[in-house]
């Protein structure tokens, strides 16, 4: 079957390939130790990677899925919208400082709600799968991490935000990155690994379980927010637990397209296999994180533990979302040699630069970087030139 709306997200997933370059070529230097980044390139390093890269990208996904023969327009300025608001936030991180940066996170805000608008309108007429509920419930964690990011920035800008205690402003600003990872991240990462393992994702009517992992990393998420703002621990805790049962349950839900006889079978889904991986390590290094907070045993506003968060935080950006998105070039992008050694080079790399962030050793960082990001090089110039670059079957 082919998508309707296969054109503006073509477009979504090849300008959100070309951005990705940035990432890339920032973080290749710098795990390389080559070049020491000013904190303003870091920061459009974060937000090429998570809004440029991965969010035009879920948007691309979300017409896949959503979209119908009557939303070809629409589809095309939702597309157009979130590319240039996007670009325009990405280039505001690297060129600008105070007030700007939260104008244009305000712009891409609005753009983000306008996607869930057009979404929630659609909801109705699209397969009711497992994997529409989990990204629909994504963007919704979205739009709540991006308002608490406007905060963010309106905090850095001025220092305070208006009407609020020092305390609560920074703890709603300090909420923004979990929001981001631990519910949006997570979620969408879940709902694109589902949609592309399964030739026929399952309908929220057959699968209650599938449903309720979902519903459960959407509430894991909404609570990380409320435990950090409010400074309530066990809530994290909790939060954590969720977590680790909505993976579980993923799992054995999947495992007949995750056993080996699976990854022999090869092809795209390769990716996705590879982003059920580390939707695993990642929840493993966020529930560890979590315990090493609450234990005392680390101190984040001495700097402690940053290297953990690291992990988790490339565990997310490069196995989970990468990989998820890699894995929607679908049937249309030849399954060669070429594509097998990029996939096991990206996650292979990743493995060693991440025992590297977490055993603190400079040189596994700088021998794993390179191969991670030639490949991930590699892989953008391939899918950039696959004029169907996101044909899959959607769910």
């Amino acid at each position: 079957m082919m998508e309707p709306l296969r054109a503006p997200a073509r477009m979504l997933f090849q300008s959100a390939l070309v951005i990705f370059l940035v990432t890339i070529v920032i973080g290749v230097l710098n795990g390389m130790d080559l070049w020491e980044p000013s904190h303003e390139l870091l920061l459009t390093h974060v937000h090429a990677g998570t809004l440029g890269w991965i969010t035009l990208a879920v948007v691309g996904v979300a017409l896949l899925v959503f979209g119908g023969a009557d939303d070809v327009p629409s589809g095309t300025r939702v597309a157009q919208v979130m590319i240039a608001t996007t670009v325009l936030y990405v280039l505001a991180f690297a060129t600008t400082q105070g007030v700007l940066r939260p104008v244009a996170g305000t712009l891409e805000l609005l753009a983000i709600v306008y996607v869930l608008v057009w979404t929630t309108r659609r909801r109705r007429q699209a397969r009711r799968s497992v994997a529409a509920l989990a990204l629909y419930l994504a963007l919704v964690s979205l739009v709540i991490g991006a308002v608490l990011g406007v905060l963010l920035g309106l905090y850095i800008a001025n220092g305070s935000l208006p009407g609020l205690s020092d305390d609560m402003a920074g703890n709603l600003a300090g909420a923004h990155p979990p929001a981001m990872l631990a519910g949006y991240l997570l979620l969408a990462g879940f709902g694109i690994a589902e949609w592309r393992l399964a030739e026929e994702p399952a309908l929220v009517a057959d699968s209650k379980a599938g449903a309720g992992a979902a519903w459960a990393l959407f509430a894991a998420g909404l609570l990380f927010n409320v435990g950090i703002i409010f400074e309530v621990e066990p809530l994290l805790q909790f939060a954590s637990m969720l977590q680790v049962i909505a993976v579980v349950i993923f799992v054995v839900r999947m495992w007949s397209h995750l056993q080996p006889s699976a990854w022999r079978a090869g092809g795209p889904r390769t990716f996705a296999r590879w982003s059920v991986v580390f939707l695993a390590v990642g929840i493993g290094l966020l529930v560890y994180l979590v315990q090493l907070f609450i234990s005392g045993a680390v101190d984040p506003e001495a700097g402690e533990g940053t290297n953990i968060l690291l992990a988790f935080d490339h565990a997310l950006f490069i196995g989970l979302m990468t990989n998820a998105l890699l894995s929607t070039t679908g049937r249309r992008v030849p399954w060669d040699a070429t594509q097998r050694a990029i996939a096991w080079a990206v996650n292979l790399g990743l493995l060693g630069f991440l025992v590297g962030l977490i055993t603190e050793s400079a040189l596994l960082k700088q021998v794993s970087t390179p191969i991670m990001g030639i490949a991930l090089i590699a892989a953008v110039a391939t899918h950039v030139r696959q004029r169907d670059a996101v044909a899959t079957e959607a769910g």
